[in-house]
């Protein structure tokens, strides 16, 4: 093959994406690209609206990456440069990520021709009250038009996502790829013995914890008002909260009411949260809505007994009575019922555990959703035309 027959059968690919926190979407996109960068046939650029974490750990790699500040810039501002990247790098796919990088996104993509834009759905969108629920509305509708006139393909997480995506803007502009942890990252540094010395966890104590944002849509509160009913039978329970957010403050308020201050302990935000999970002797997530959130693939890939809601994507990861327990969302009596078979039969919560780890090291690992994406990427360049012109 001519050196300019390689070229044009390379696919370029631009990732375009917020990158200002360190969340599911963020770490998705990290193990994306590491693994992405290990099949042939592709060129990686990466745009981030933000410098922080995740452009830390993509400086690592073998792709070409680019900040434009929307602290610094204006969205008329960003999509100039963003205009004079894709110029530079004359992608054949655009693959957006949340409201503003696929809004920006897709409309500069159309506007240079670029053939094809991929947008990914990492979850539903979330409830917010007073102006922030009005700025997210309006976002929603622009990411809405957007989504239906200029995208060609778009990505669900789950296969519930898929669903309501499909009938929503067409099943065939649908596909369905779950996220995959990166089980080659997922070292523990500390033993457990001593990251439970250094919080103060006694070794007689069995500690359950929970990883995400404190926000609403994650169910602290219900997991608060579980540990309540389940402090009064056993009193040996303590409960460790990894994460920050805006209901930090209404959450400790609410660990003093119900008179559970000694047994609560809020950690904080954690760049690296592997060993604090693997401290953990459950795990729970009593989220209302999710897509398949990564911290549930990193407990199950830590072999950590997993008990979450029945809402999302969850199910398809967690079989209930098989790789963890299911629960109804909202409901703290079934939480803290759920919580007590595993606490009282330890043996079974550890099984729980490894049939958990071995569904994820086959099903949601990194290498299998960049092979799949990647494939999508194929398909769709295999293509005669683009959806859209």
């Amino acid at each position: 093959m001519s050196e300019v027959s390689k070229q044009a059968s390379v696919i370029k690919v631009c990732h375009v994406a917020m990158g200002d926190l360190w969340a599911g979407a963020e770490v998705q996109l990290l193990a994306l690209m590491k693994y992405g960068v290990r099949l042939p046939g592709f060129e990686w650029t990466v745009v981030l609206f933000n410098e922080g974490k995740l452009a830390d750990e993509l400086r690592k790699l073998p792709i070409s990456l680019a900040i434009i500040s929307e602290k610094n810039h204006s969205p008329i501002a960003i999509a100039y440069r963003l205009a004079r990247k894709f110029r530079q790098v004359q992608p054949d796919i655009v693959h957006t990520h949340k409201y503003k990088d696929s809004i920006i996104g897709s409309l500069v993509a159309r506007c240079l021709r670029v053939p094809y834009v991929v947008r990914v759905i990492h979850g539903m969108p979330e409830p917010f009250q007073g102006l922030k629920n009005l700025k997210m509305f309006g976002y929603t509708l622009a990411d809405r038009f957007v989504t239906r006139f200029f995208i060609d393909k778009i990505v669900a997480v789950s296969s519930d996502i898929e669903k309501l995506i499909g009938e929503a803007y067409g099943a065939d502009r649908v596909v369905c790829i779950h996220n995959g942890v990166d089980l080659e990252a997922m070292q523990v540094t500390f033993a457990t013995a001593e990251m439970r010395k250094e919080w103060r966890f006694d070794e007689t104590e069995v500690v359950i914890g929970t990883v995400g944002r404190l926000v609403p849509v994650k169910g602290h509160i219900i997991l608060l008002e579980a540990l309540r009913i389940l402090h009064d039978s056993h009193q040996n329970v303590r409960l460790l909260v990894i994460g920050e957010g805006p209901l930090r403050s209404h959450l400790e308020a609410e660990v003093k009411r119900l008179g559970l201050k000694q047994v609560v302990t809020f950690a904080g935000h954690k760049e690296q949260a592997y060993d604090f999970i693997n401290m953990m002797d459950i795990f729970a997530l009593p989220s209302l809505h999710e897509g398949i959130p990564m911290v549930l693939l990193e407990a199950l890939a830590l072999k950590r007994p997993v008990i979450a809601s029945r809402v999302g994507g969850i199910p398809e990861v967690v079989l209930h009575g098989h790789t963890g327990l299911l629960i109804d969302h909202s409901n703290p009596a079934e939480l803290a019922a759920g919580l007590k078979i595993m606490l009282q039969d330890r043996s079974r919560a550890a099984a729980l555990g490894m049939a958990g780890r071995i569904k994820v090291a086959h099903e949601f690992n990194a290498l299998v959703m960049a092979s799949k994406t990647c494939k999508m990427y194929q398909e769709l360049r295999a293509n005669a035309l683009p959806n859209i012109t």
